[in-house]
């Protein structure tokens, strides 16, 4: 990887036009180092750094992004964001390494009604990715789990009009910071999901597995890292779970966890009834570039399989929207 040709800086306008609909956007990225101090050390656990952005811009939309799907070839970025908003890039590449982002545009997300989600109705945490270009969003605060046809090639992002799908029993009980934040493809037609924190404290994840045509829905028990929520999940082509885990506290700063689920360990804690014990690929710690990483992808760059991390910097100042890539092993 070149670094002195990625660490430019780089600065990219996108075009649109419509009221409400997508607009221009100008979005600079700047390249990072994993490791601070120490520039040229790309290894995080069974993970290989592929390059990484710090994405920032002047319009008051940009931010809060909690969710993300990378086309299978890994040129294009969807992401859904806490205030409502759908936002979509094409990825640049230099020397195999991510190293840019261009024609950004965001658009608002609406109902059913065609009115422009706000308030309490606009906080969009999990994305899915359905197929034939429909994508299932989850909210929180008001908790559920909407569907959207934006089309293949996400074109249809400022008209898009929801239908609702089944969430996991008891969605309307879930506490209102605390909603579906992990979602993913699954198989025959359902979705995996997953709420933030466990439904008991101290307790293992609940990740579902919903069927949205009928079908029987299953439930299965993850261990969990005493104060890691649970706040992505993307789907291997074998059917392996990524799943992502942070924790955060004011004193120590944010400490990400990036685990694996296989499908014989899905399949053997549902014959069993157990709680499944995940294998841990990489672990962020606070003197890393990290933030408070939400949204995971999978996609194939020149061969290699590639896991792309997100974060949400909850429109602060004090936090940056960094996008990560790693080689992922097999």
């Amino acid at each position: 990887m070149k670094r002195l040709a990625l660490a430019a800086l780089f600065v990219l306008t996108a075009c649109g036009a419509g009221d409400g609909g997508p607009a221009e956007v100008t979005v600079t990225a700047e390249y990072v180092a994993l490791h601070p101090e120490e520039a040229q050390r790309l290894d995080l656990g069974a993970l290989d750094y592929r390059g990484g952005l710090v994405l920032s811009s002047d319009d008051d939309r940009f931010g809060g992004f909690s969710a993300i799907e990378v086309s299978a070839d890994g040129t294009r970025l969807l992401a859904i964001s806490d205030s409502g908003y759908w936002m979509t890039a094409l990825l640049a590449y230099e020397a195999g390494g991510l190293s840019g982002v261009s024609d950004v545009r965001m658009a608002d997300m609406l109902d059913a009604a065609g009115e422009v989600l706000e308030g309490d109705h606009e906080d969009a945490e999990g994305l899915a990715d359905l197929g034939g270009g429909r994508y299932a969003v989850s909210f929180e605060r008001d908790h559920r789990v909407l569907a959207y046809d934006i089309g293949a090639d996400w074109s249809g992002i400022e008209g898009a009009l929801p239908s609702p799908l089944p969430g996991p029993p008891g969605i309307e009980r879930l506490r209102n910071n605390a909603g579906i934040e992990g979602m993913a493809p699954g198989p025959n037609g359902s979705i995996w999901m997953a709420v933030e924190d466990p439904i008991i404290d101290g307790r293992p994840h609940t990740v579902w597995q919903i069927h949205t045509g009928g079908g029987i829905d299953l439930s299965y028990n993850l261990a969990a890292e005493r104060g890691f929520g649970l706040t992505g999940i993307a789907v291997e082509e074998d059917g392996s779970l990524i799943v992502v885990e942070r924790y955060y506290a004011q004193a120590v700063g944010n400490r990400i966890r990036v685990v694996r689920v296989t499908p014989e360990a899905l399949e053997a804690a549902r014959a069993a009834g157990s709680v499944i014990q995940p294998d841990l690929l990489a672990e962020f710690t606070p003197d890393m570039t990290v933030d408070n990483i939400e949204g995971a992808a999978l996609a194939t760059v020149d061969g290699e399989r590639r896991l792309f991390l997100i974060s949400d910097d909850n429109y602060n100042a004090a936090q940056r929207t960094l996008l990560l890539s790693f080689a992922i092993p097999e």
